[in-house]
């Protein structure tokens, strides 16, 4: 309660609002409508997407999130019957508690997707080091890893991530880097290969765009 944040986020409740602009720019590369003459297509029109915030904006800027927060919004995404979960986040330390949510989400048969990470060193962040996850990077213009990109094992795909156009909330669109941009590429597209095969593994889909690319 003393953390120095604003807006919505004392108390959980079912209004994944978008106070960052982040998670809309995100839901934008993997899904925005096509053929309606306004802004970018997502990757995956037609697929149907499951808002959940499980972070904060802090007054100072940047992003706060708590490990029982991300667990329960990852559990909640299992429950109700999310095939791809995009986790455009996450930390140089490994949680536990993250750790089992995500274990029994691939489990249960969902395709894991995560950012790699964006302090341009050695070493993925979690979730993206974890072996359920396929970690994501992104490439430069000469299709070399971005200064800004976390790289080693298991680092597993590399999608567009610099400078990327996407929706931002007020209908409204803007541009930004990261590879937590380039993460939400490969869950449309594995949105996409299930929607061909529904009976696809969760391994299967990852092999098929790791050999695809």
């Amino acid at each position: 309660p003393d953390l120095p944040a604003k807006g919505d986020y004392l108390t959980r409740d079912n209004d994944p609002s978008d106070e960052s602009g982040h998670g809309t720019l995100v839901a934008g590369i993997a899904a925005a409508r096509a053929d309606n003459g306004v802004g970018i297509a997502g990757v995956a029109p037609d697929a149907k997407l499951m808002a959940l915030r499980g972070g904060v904006l802090l007054q100072a800027g940047g992003s706060f999130f708590e490990e029982d927060d991300l667990a329960a919004a990852i559990l909640y995404a299992v429950e109700n019957g999310a095939d791809v979960i995009n986790m455009s986040w996450g930390s140089d330390d490994g949680a536990f508690l993250i750790t089992d949510a995500l274990r029994y989400a691939s489990d249960s048969g969902c395709v894991l997707v995560a950012s790699s990470g964006n302090s341009g060193e050695m070493g993925l962040a979690h979730p993206g080091a974890l072996d359920e996850t396929i970690a994501v990077c992104a490439p430069d213009r000469n299709d070399a890893p971005a200064s800004f990109n976390s790289t080693g094992v298991p680092l597993d795909l590399a999608a567009p991530g610099r400078n990327i156009h996407g929706t931002q909330p007020g209908n409204t669109y803007g541009r930004r880097s990261g590879t937590s941009f380039a993460a939400p590429f490969v869950s449309g597209f594995a949105a996409l290969v299930l929607s061909r095969r529904p009976d696809l593994t969760a391994e299967q889909v990852r092999s098929i765009l790791a050999q695809s690319t």
